[in-house]
């Protein structure tokens, strides 16, 4: 795989980068009692049909619930955001006034096109037009300021921190000193930690199922913008590094990042089907991947399942407080409950314990308490540490349950020898703990979040090492066997442990087997495996 293939797909989100992106097309959409929404200002610099379509992806269903939104969107190969208004007005109006200032930017500057740059300036005009429907002057002046390209040494920038002044790739921020960088206002990377704490353990699973380039839908309620940053993060943390890519066999280029579709509802219902039968998928050409990720408030699309791979059902409490919160429901399209496994569950509260420590660092520094709602959930009370990686806060909604296998085998260990039974543990706890790493040194404004980004990337970077390894020394035992044993790889236990996988979990060896086959076309055996102890085996499953 060429080296520049991971590389071009990470470097134009750029979380440094202050250049405010040239717009192809800016609009105002407004709510009329006889005909609906409509677009009642529009200006263009490309070739782009706006009427009959922008109008719906900029105001998802559900809208009128809030009062004000942003709104990540494709259209016909742009990036598109809108800044959503509700504003008080006459009864002859419903009370209700709704607004939406939109644009459309070129991709080519990133999954988003940096449009999040837009943001602030958009929500201004919007909130003037709510206020009064004549304010057009407005657009005319942002549109004749940011539709022409800019000349040499004029460029709209934002004003930002002091800091190295060269625009970094985020899969670059990752790899260097966290206090020398800052992500600007909006990017949607400053919500990766409300991302973890959404859902919980449940955002190992969904890394896998991003990983292996699922069509996965997150349905929800509004606001919108909260669903539409997970789109991007999970995207985000499931883009194969580049230190990675190479040892991908040809033909695996498109695996490299997973398409975003951020905002969707029931008009992109075609679009769905055409990348389902890969054809007239033309849309995301400079984002070529398999599957997809978006979100969505029309339920509706929930029961359209030939349409998706997974489900993500977000309940209108998951931003509340953690003693009132619910967890997100993760399902296939035949209705199979995901869950975390039981060393994710680990994993999980590792993380924990890491971000708590940096909250009480901030706070020592700053010499006040933090009076964060997450708090809370972030807690030493809530980051205990059992050796069996188990966690009683956790349902069977959200992780899985101690088969009788793994409860015979731990019930027998105690007896028998807890030694051992802690010296296999701790060899799988180490590991965790060495991928992730210490986040105290991640300290600076939103050094936190980029070292988030980067502990993902590093298991993923693990995994596919590994992977890689497997299959090269499958190849090299293959080469004296018969022809119609070749290419199977035969994977046991200590493996499964190796790759960061929980080696009771049902659902992680079939992660395992189609990891294999997506990224490397290889079968493979999961054989069941044994531990051996006072001359007695205990099978594993």
């Amino acid at each position: 795989m060429p080296s520049s293939t991971a590389s071009s797909a990470t470097d134009a989100d750029s979380g440094s980068e202050t250049e405010i992106p040239q717009l192809a097309a800016l609009f105002l959409v407004k709510f009329d009692q006889r005909v609906g929404y409509t677009i009642a200002w529009k200006r263009a610099s490309v070739d782009v049909a706006l009427d009959g379509a922008v109008e719906f992806k900029s105001l998802p269903s559900g809208l009128h619930t809030v009062k004000h939104d942003l709104i990540y969107f494709l259209h016909e190969g742009y990036a598109g955001l809108s800044a959503f208004v509700n504003a008080p007005a006459s009864e002859a109006q419903r009370n209700a006034n709704f607004v939406a200032v939109g644009a459309l930017v070129a991709l080519s500057y990133g999954r988003l096109g940096r449009s999040w740059l837009l943001a602030p300036r958009l929500q201004k005009i919007a909130g003037a037009l709510a206020r009064d429907s004549d304010a057009t002057v407005l657009l005319d002046e942002f549109w004749d300021e940011q539709s022409k390209p800019h000349a040499q040494g004029s460029i709209s920038k934002l004003d930002t921190p002091k800091g190295h002044s060269r625009a970094r790739a985020l899969s670059t921020l990752t790899a260097v000193v966290p206090t020398e960088q800052s992500l600007p206002p909006y990017h949607p990377a400053l919500a990766i930690l409300e991302s973890i704490d959404t859902f919980g353990p449940l955002v190992f699973r969904l890394q896998q199922a991003a990983l292996l380039r699922k069509r996965i839908l997150f349905v929800g309620s509004p606001p919108v913008k909260s669903t539409c940053e997970f789109v991007f993060n999970l995207s985000l943390l499931a883009t194969i590094p580049h230190s990675v890519s190479e040892l991908l066999p040809p033909g695996t280029d498109s695996l490299v990042r997973l398409r975003s579709l951020f905002s969707i509802g029931i008009h992109d219902i075609p679009l769905l089907e055409k990348f389902k039968s890969s054809e007239g998928a033309t849309v995301e050409d400079e984002l070529p991947s398999e599957g997809w990720v978006a979100c969505t408030t029309d339920e509706i699309m929930a029961t359209k399942k030939q349409l998706y791979d997974v489900v993500v059902e977000l309940p209108p409490t998951y931003d509340a407080q953690p003693s009132k919160r619910r967890w997100p429901t993760m399902k296939t399209s035949d209705g199979t409950l995901l869950r975390a496994s039981q060393r994710d569950v680990w994993r999980y509260r590792l993380l924990q314990r890491e971000l708590w420590k940096v909250r009480h660092q901030r706070e020592e520094e700053n010499g006040h308490a933090d009076n964060d709602e997450q708090a809370a959930l972030l807690s030493p009370g809530n980051t205990t540490d059992n050796d069996d990686g188990s966690n009683e806060s956790y349902d069977d909604t959200v992780a899985e349950p101690m088969n009788l296998s793994r409860l015979a085998y731990l019930g027998f260990m105690w007896w028998a020898s807890a030694g051992e039974r802690d010296a296999y543990t701790t060899a799988e706890h180490e590991h965790d703990r060495e991928l992730l790493g210490d986040l105290s040194d991640f300290t600076a404004s939103n050094g936190l979040h980029t070292a988030i980004i980067a502990y993902f990337h590093r298991t993923t970077s693990s995994l596919m090492t590994q992977l890689a390894g497997l299959v090269e020394a499958a190849d090299d035992e293959d080469e004296d066997e018969e022809d119609d044993e070749q290419g199977v790889l035969r994977i046991g236990k200590d493996d499964i442990s190796r790759l960061g996988l929980d080696t009771w979990s049902e659902a992680d060896k079939a992660f395992l087997q189609e990891m294999l086959w997506t990224y490397f076309g290889r079968r493979a055996e999961v054989h069941s495996a044994s531990i051996e102890c006072c001359g007695l085996r205990i099978p594993v499953f």
